[in-house]
């Protein structure tokens, strides 16, 4: 075996394509993104208004300098516009390093879905920007195709760099009353001044996190690393001979060959027994991709800085890989697993070959 096990990446042709997919409303109707593309999520400021833009780009946002174009897909898809409100959102979304914004009624969840299942659409859209019908548990969900989108807005990138020192303003799809407006513009304000804070911890910006259960102990890790999540019995465990007791072996997920650690034994938390519930979460970090065993998956949580706890005592072994604490409405306290510092530990890197 190679001196970097936890990084080897085998790849063979795909039978299936599951991935994270963040569902998010436009009006009533459900829609799937990657949830991969989907960089940060903040809530709507107060945007630079441009006039010889199509209707469906509803404006430019400084996002700390960047310039980015927002569009309101719901224009693009024929759906009646109402006024926006101080809880919409805007997805900074990327792909092919591109970067736009698109304003969001609501962010529901994130889910695993297979591409396989999905279904053509039922009628001709006038704008190919749904590539298909998924049906889920007791709804149907549009998948959103972010490349048509990134089409309809390419040529006018080009016109950024020349209005970038635009006021913000808010036109009439905004509220008109004095608190709303208010609130806007001092979110634009601060957007455009925020730096993202860089610590050898997680980047808090970005504050979604699956939430999941060690023994009776609660964590949780940064969605940005989660790349899936699927029950233990569903795969087939290979043992490799010769490794550290943490390294339970190694799953082959769909032509990948992925590494499966026990992290309890970092975080000096006694084993349990495996149910229907023990699940694996996939992370990919770098260049490295590993999936660990968790006794069960709660939820995606919404975990804003002001909760972060960062002052953890590092005295106890487990803490060397808490980068906070969040303080739970049942008052337990949940940890944030920092997958940084786990990568870094030297136990995971095995010198002898097999």
């Amino acid at each position: 075996m190679s001196t970097e096990f936890l990084s080897s990446n085998q790849l063979v042709k795909r039978k299936n394509y599951s991935e994270l997919f963040l569902i998010f409303t436009l009006l009533e109707k459900t829609y799937a993104i990657p949830a991969e593309k989907v960089v940060e999520i903040v809530q709507l400021p107060a945007l630079t208004i441009v006039e010889k833009f199509p209707d469906y780009m509803v404006g430019l946002l400084n996002l700390r300098g960047q310039i980015i174009s927002v569009i309101d897909p719901g224009k693009l898809l024929g759906i009646e516009q109402k006024t926006y409100t101080t809880d919409h959102q805007i997805l900074i979304v990327n792909c092919n390093d591109q970067t736009i914004g698109v304003v969001v009624h609501s962010v529901n969840d994130v889910v695993q879905l297979d591409r396989n299942r999905l279904e053509p659409l039922p009628y001709k859209p006038k704008e190919k920007i749904i590539s298909g019908i998924y049906k889920h548990e007791d709804k149907l969900i549009a998948f959103f195709d972010i490349g048509a989108v990134l089409d309809h807005v390419a040529k006018f990138q080009d016109q950024l760099s020349e209005i970038k020192d635009a006021p913000d303003v808010i036109n009439n799809f905004f509220p008109s009353d004095e608190n709303s407006r208010i609130k806007f513009l001092k979110r634009a304000e601060k957007l455009q001044k925020e730096i993202r804070s860089l610590t050898e911890g997680l980047n808090y910006q970005e504050n979604y996190f699956i939430s999941f259960c060690l023994n009776n102990e609660t964590y949780c890790i940064n969605l940005k690393y989660v790349k899936e999540i699927t029950k233990l019995k569903l795969v087939n465990l290979a043992p490799v001979p010769c490794v550290p007791e943490f390294i339970l072996g190694v799953i082959n997920l769909r032509g990948e060959f992925i590494t499966l650690v026990d992290i309890k034994h970092f975080l000096s938390i006694s084993k349990s027994s495996l149910s229907d519930r023990t699940k694996i979460i996939v992370l990919k970090i770098f260049d490295i991709q590993l999936g660990i065993l968790v006794d069960d998956v709660f939820d995606i949580e919404n975990i804003p800085n002001e909760k972060m706890n960062l002052s953890v005592q590092t005295k106890y072994e487990k803490n060397k890989y808490t980068s906070a604490e969040v303080l739970l409405p049942n008052k337990q306290v949940m940890s944030v697993f920092d997958i940084k510092k786990f990568i870094e530990d030297e136990r995971l890197f095995i010198e002898d070959s097999i």
